[in-house]
């Protein structure tokens, strides 16, 4: 069986992979539990040499708090820089030095939402807070540093089951379960995506190499507003009970800035590596399907 070594792989969209693909890759994950710190080199090197015989890494662990990062905007020695640049940057020295293809997994937050038209790989990075700013310098690390790479941006990743933490799609349906939902902005956009896809085109990728950047997102970009409508059916509650917000009115009073219209294109994921991404009803209707409902 192919081993790959991946950071992350015990998190929201890692797990689904090594739930989707354990009967095709043994993967050797590297976090605090095996003794990786990834912003300590030496605990990565030692990783590595336990493990000759791997020759990818899958790069999901990061630090994704947004609101945390904000608070530490331009600190170098916070814990968002440390683990989203120190530790990209020795990962890929690592796989460089140990001629190893990486595959590092980015975000959406690297841009900054003023583009009308959908985002490409050929966008540049724009970021307008601290966590987007911190992806796109790891991805400059990455795409400066002569390493085998490939880069896969993600956005709002949802899937059917996971306790540990909640994504969009599980935070509006518990909104509507409990009555407490709060009033989804419809000036904004984003583009909600289907993990079992994002697993679909790791798997892929770990098969190709294939280099370079990509988009793994879903073929629906719409407001928060209209997702928790469409939540609201699919889990057969009243479409009416959800209310709508202003993001606009919201950021009169709040201190960290939102990209407003982040609508992701996927065409190029889809043209070059034959993948497909579910739109927002598919996808709905599959996590259902997995929840027995």
């Amino acid at each position: 069986m192919n081993q790959i070594l991946a950071t992350g792989a015990t998190g929201l969209v890692g797990s689904r992979f090594v739930e989707m693909f354990s009967d095709q890759y043994q993967v050797a994950n590297m976090d605090l539990t095996t003794g990786v710190d990834i912003t300590d080199r030496s605990s990565l090197e030692k990783f590595i040499l336990d493990h000759p015989d791997a020759k990818l890494l899958l790069h999901l662990a990061a630090f994704t708090d947004t609101n945390r990062a904000f608070a530490e905007s331009g600190d170098q020695n916070g814990l968002c820089y440390k683990v989203n640049v120190t530790g990209t940057q020795n990962i890929v020295d690592i796989c460089k030095k140990h001629n190893i293809h990486l595959i590092h997994v980015s975000t959406d937050f690297i841009f900054d939402g003023k583009k009308a038209a959908p985002y490409t790989e050929d966008d540049p990075a724009s970021p307008i807070e601290w966590y987007g700013e911190t992806k796109a310098l790891a991805e400059e690390v990455v795409k400066t540093s002569g390493v085998s790479y490939s880069i896969v941006r993600i956005s709002y990743p949802y899937r059917a089951n996971f306790d540990a933490k909640p994504d969009i799609i599980k935070k509006i349906r518990t909104g509507l379960e409990t009555g407490k939902l709060y009033p989804q902005f419809s000036d904004t956009l984003i583009t909600p995506t289907f993990i079992d896809d994002i697993a679909k085109g790791f798997a892929k990728l770990i098969e190709s190499k294939t280099q370079g950047v990509f988009h793994f997102t879903g073929s629906t970009s719409l407001s928060p507003f209209e997702l928790a409508k469409k939540v609201a059916v699919a889990y057969n509650f009243d479409p009416n009970v959800v209310k709508e917000g202003s993001l606009t009115e919201y950021l009169k009073s709040a201190s960290r800035p939102f990209a407003r219209h982040v609508s992701m294109s996927n065409d190029k994921a889809v043209q070059d590596l034959g993948l497909t991404f579910a739109n927002i009803d598919t996808g709905l209707l599959a996590i259902k399907q997995q929840q027995g409902l």
